[in-house]
């Protein structure tokens, strides 16, 4: 089996993992504005209510969400390499 084959294979197989994955990171959208200091954090975020909030704190919500967004490429790509090399494992085999 070609290598970019087995990459596309790894990708196909772990892309239902995506959004789990990404809940685990970011959360809820509540939860993410809390962690990114938008307080108090209404249960149904409306934009004329988070606007001024969000212009106060965009230093804030940018570095969570920038942290948060490393993280989930960090776990992902560490799933997908798992994939790749076990699929390589496996195809060394048959």
């Amino acid at each position: 089996m070609s290598h970019p084959y087995v990459l596309l294979a790894a990708l196909a197989a772990t892309a239902p993992l995506i959004a789990p994955l990404a809940r685990v990171f970011f959360g809820t959208w509540p939860h993410f504005a809390y962690d990114a200091g938008l307080r108090p954090v209404p249960e149904r975020l409306r934009w004329a209510e988070i606007k001024p909030q969000l212009s106060a704190h965009l230093s804030s919500v940018v570095s969570t969400f920038l942290l948060d967004l490393l993280g989930f490429f960090v776990a992902y790509a560490a799933i997908v390499g798992t994939a790749y090399h076990t699929l390589l494992w496996l195809g060394a085999f048959l």
